[in-house]
């Protein structure tokens, strides 16, 4: 009976890990903005298609990507800087992350030669590379200014 129910427990969390969203609710009923996880495939139904010949937003909110990779230093410190602005931004902007080195089509499309780098894409314009690593308030301040708030 044991077996039964931990095999039911951990199948019901492997069903609702898959599908986690941007959304979740902390120990204290708050519920947060996070940074997501996609892969090219996801690039391009929730963002932009990266192999069209003209930029056309998916994305019904500007959007805010980070190229990184799990082996990049300055990518693991920009971590929590970006989870930080997420909930800054939290309903206004949506942020994502993709792993260069399990996405190499996208990271040759956008000719990423350096990391970690930064794809501001506003809801009008063409998209703007950031590259390196600053500080909170720097990101927030070229964030308002590329996506003009």
């Amino acid at each position: 009976m044991k077996r039964l129910f931990f095999f039911v427990l951990v199948a019901v969390s492997l069903a609702f890990g898959a599908n986690a969203q941007r959304y979740y609710v902390d120990d204290w009923g708050d519920t947060t903005y996070n940074v997501q996880s996609i892969n090219q495939d996801q690039f391009k139904e929730l963002i932009a298609d990266w192999g069209a010949k003209d930029w056309e937003m998916a994305s019904p909110r500007p959007v805010v990507v980070d190229f990184y990779a799990d082996w990049c230093m300055p990518c693991k410190r920009l971590g929590p800087i970006l989870k930080d602005i997420a909930q800054y931004y939290k309903g206004e902007v949506d942020f994502y992350r993709i792993n260069v080195d399990n996405n190499p089509d996208i990271a040759a499309a956008f000719q990423i030669r350096s990391i970690p780098l930064l794809l501001i894409c506003p809801l009008d314009g063409e998209p703007k590379e950031l590259v390196g690593l600053y500080s909170q308030q720097e990101y927030i301040r070229i964030f308002n200014q590329a996506l003009n708030r």
